[in-house]
């Protein structure tokens, strides 16, 4: 059926795909933050779906070209002298560069643009020869001039910039010219020569505040044709330069009749959102029985809380029990399925409140406590039947009490997490454990010392346990679970420096698709061998890099797929230090390994730092065992053109 549409109908489906909006064309944001910079699958890949898709989608894909490096340019050189008539289709040019000599045969081959965008900020060793040679020949309508505010001025940024200049007195076409916000001599070689634009309608000025007056506003203003000159940008300083500017203007005639002042639309972030009320409760045509339902639906979807919500007393949940009493009835229940404490007198008020309402008792199923210190749960345990109990900050709980949540709600409890159980005077129970059937995540920090005498280990305990993660643990402890069956365990995270986890790998490892180790832990135990089903791997590196000789397998390790390297965001000389990492890495040993993520990359975005980046070599040589270096965001690595 595809093949059988009318070219009309693809050419509009493809349209949006292949279509480059004019914000993004017109960015001047600088080469450093281009739209462009991404490494994303290229939208020309639609090209190969199809010889139909091929011929529609080839004017689309033409219609506006960015040229970003040397290899892009030779390679459009290329395609226009082996197709002349693709160089029709071309009606916007955005070039970020020099490029050499090949960028004047590709305008020669272009006699269409009518929008054009430069670069200013070149480098030294860029060659702008062949744009040199071909800015004459075009004729364009609009012009969009970038310039980095940091560049240096170099030989060849001044021969570009001297030849636009002397092309834009001349080009008859020109009606709008849009440069960056500068007080250098750059402006002022730019104005002057708009000044004399014989056709020049609309000048807009690129800008993100407004704290002086640029003089260079004065030249343009000259221009007889000029009908105005806009400022383009944020609206931060606007209101403190507008005396500014209405002074000038009224002592200049010829610039009151151009500049345009923006006014100032910022908003103010202080004054609290608005929810809207509903005018009317009533639904009609039904009872009330059914408002009620329908009510119940709505409330459900909005009262209930999030782990991660903002301060209760600003959460906008809470204006839903002021808008009525049946409001007020019927999301209080939702209200109490989820309750967070962020201080301790918040859950004795809430003990009191379950006292005096015992209808919410059954509604009550997760308790967050984003609190330090010591929570007593027992006054509540036997009236709740908890399902979660979640430290979004960690929070002590003796062992007693835990054990009393075991009695009370043990079979119901699924999640345990942030809790920190601190060291006691005595040895304790271990068979405490065998009253969480239904447990599937623990997340603690353990510093109780247990009796490890295997009469008191029940190694039938947490037969639902999946998940299992410590922040720190004795020993003791370990020895435990070492010498339990945990059947559904498949993930394991040890946020411990250089703990003795080879015992329970040993034990449990073969079990394990995820494991999560910190890196002294991981350069003492070999995970690989204790671990042959593991699919995923992290390592939690800090600033430091672990030793590149553990990343590997005394046979094939045919299950790992991913491996997270763990960093600070930022770490100074972060890519100076994992170079050598990287360099010596081989992963021969893991043929199913698909990626390696590393979040202190910052992947380059411009040729000039493409060709120094160590991080781009070490992603090409990876990409040649078909694995994928990525940064923080996920994004990977993809190989660029090159000549």
């Amino acid at each position: 059926m595809a093949n059988n549409l009318p070219d009309e109908i693809v050419s509009e489906i493809l349209s949006p795909a292949l279509k480059v909006s004019d914000d993004a064309f017109s960015d001047t944001s600088g080469s450093n933050s281009s739209p462009f910079a991404s490494y994303s699958e290229s939208s020309s890949a639609f090209l190969l779906v199809s010889k139909a898709w091929l011929r529609v989608a080839t004017p689309l894909l033409y219609h506006v070209v960015v040229l970003r490096s040397k290899a892009q340019a030779s390679a459009l050189d290329t395609a226009l002298r082996e197709n002349p008539e693709l160089g029709r289709f071309i009606k916007k040019l955005r070039v970020e560069g020099g490029y050499g000599a090949c960028m004047h045969k590709i305008i020669k081959s272009a006699p269409n643009v009518t929008d054009l965008f430069v670069d200013l900020s070149v480098w030294s060793s860029d060659n702008v020869a062949g744009l040199v040679r071909g800015l004459p020949l075009m004729n364009p309508t609009r012009v969009v001039l970038s310039q980095d505010r940091f560049a240096k001025r170099n030989k060849n940024s001044q021969l570009l910039l001297d030849t636009l200049a002397q092309c834009l007195k001349q080009w008859p076409n020109l009606t709008v010219c849009e440069f960056p916000f500068q007080a250098g001599a750059s402006s002022t070689t730019l104005a002057s020569a708009l000044k004399e634009a014989p056709n020049l309608k609309t000048a807009i000025i690129s800008t993100s505040t407004l704290w002086d007056f640029p003089q260079y506003l004065r030249l343009m203003a000259q221009n007889t044709s000029l009908q105005n000159i806009r400022l383009k940008g944020s609206s931060m300083g606007y209101s403190t330069a507008a005396p500014l500017y209405a002074h000038v203007i009224s002592s200049d005639p010829e610039l009151s009749r151009v500049l345009e002042i923006p006014e100032n639309h910022a908003t103010s972030y202080t004054d609290p959102p608005s929810f809207p009320i509903p005018p009317s409760k009533a639904l009609q045509f039904s009872t009330a029985s059914v408002t009620e339902d329908v009510w119940k639906r709505i409330l459900s979807f909005v009262a209930v809380l999030e782990p991660d919500a903002p301060d209760s007393r600003m959460h906008p949940r809470l204006g839903i029990v002021l808008v009525s009493k049946m409001f007020a009835r019927l999301a209080l229940p939702y209200f109490y399925e989820a309750v967070i404490f962020r201080i301790p007198l918040e859950f004795i008020d809430f003990s009191a409140r379950v006292d005096t309402m015992p209808s919410l008792r059954s509604h009550v199923s997760t308790l967050y406590f984003a609190t330090a210190g010591s929570i007593n749960l027992r006054p509540i345990l036997p009236k709740i039947a908890l399902v979660n109990i979640i430290g979004t900050t960690p929070f002590n709980m003796t062992y007693k009490s835990f054990s009393d949540v075991g009695k009370h709600s043990g079979s119901s409890i699924v999640r345990l997490e942030g809790l920190v159980i601190p060291k006691g005077s005595a040895l304790q129970n271990p068979s405490t454990l065998s009253l969480f059937p239904n447990l599937r995540s623990l997340s603690v920090a353990i510093k109780a010392i247990f009796d490890v005498n295997s009469a008191f280990i029940p190694a039938g305990a947490l037969p639902n346990l999946e998940e299992l993660s410590f922040t720190a643990v004795d020993g003791s402890f370990l020895t435990v679970l070492s010498q339990m069956n945990l059947p559904s365990l498949r993930t394991a995270k040890f946020e411990l420096h250089n703990a003795n986890i080879a015992p329970f790998l040993a034990k449990h490892g073969g079990k394990l698709r995820t494991l999560s180790v910190n890196w002294m832990t991981f350069d003492t135990t070999n995970v690989f061998n204790l671990c042959p089903a593991m699919v995923a791997l992290t390592v939690h590196c800090g600033t430091l890099v672990p030793n590149c000789t553990r990343f590997t397998s005394s046979g094939d390790h045919t299950c790992l797929e991913t491996i997270s390297l763990q960093t600070n965001d930022y770490i100074r000389g972060g890519e100076r230090k994992w170079g050598p990492f990287f360099k010596a890495l081989r992963v021969d040993t893991f043929p199913a390994l698909q990626r390696i993520s590393l979040p202190c990359i910052r992947w380059p975005t411009t040729e000039h730092d493409i060709g120094k980046s160590s991080w781009v070599r070490a992603a090409e040589a990876l990409l040649d065992r078909d694995v994928r270096l990525t940064d923080n965001n996920g994004g990977a690595w993809r190989r660029r053109l090159k000549k």
